[in-house]
């Protein structure tokens, strides 16, 4: 007979710095990118640097239907970012340089 499942919240303190801190926020994001997938994921986009920025009227296209052509998912096609700088540079120019980014 299975066991009711166990959960483990987080710390209030980490919970308060988390970029999503409660269910109810990661609910009404994931219904965010349901309804509005191009709209959700240009607001992220909005958090990086971006080499060659990417076109908000062509963010994302796709097709899954075989009889209307080749499938394919494009996202942000023609952008170009730099992911050293995105995951390190920029913080170190925004003062965290001696901040610990990753514990392993």
């Amino acid at each position: 007979m299975p066991s009711e499942p166990q959960i483990f919240n987080p710390h209030p303190d980490v919970a308060d710095k988390a970029y999503i801190n409660s269910m109810e926020q990661y609910q009404e994001f994931h219904q965010q990118s349901l309804d509005n997938p191009g709209q959700f994921w240009a607001n992220v986009a909005k958090q990086f640097h971006w080499e060659t920025p990417y076109d908000p009227k062509n963010f994302f296209s796709y097709n899954f239907d075989v009889t209307k052509g080749p499938i394919f998912v494009k996202w942000m096609e023609g952008a170009s970012t730099n992911i050293c700088y995105n995951l390190l540079d920029r913080n170190v120019k925004n003062g965290l340089g001696d901040t610990v980014a990753y514990y392993w």
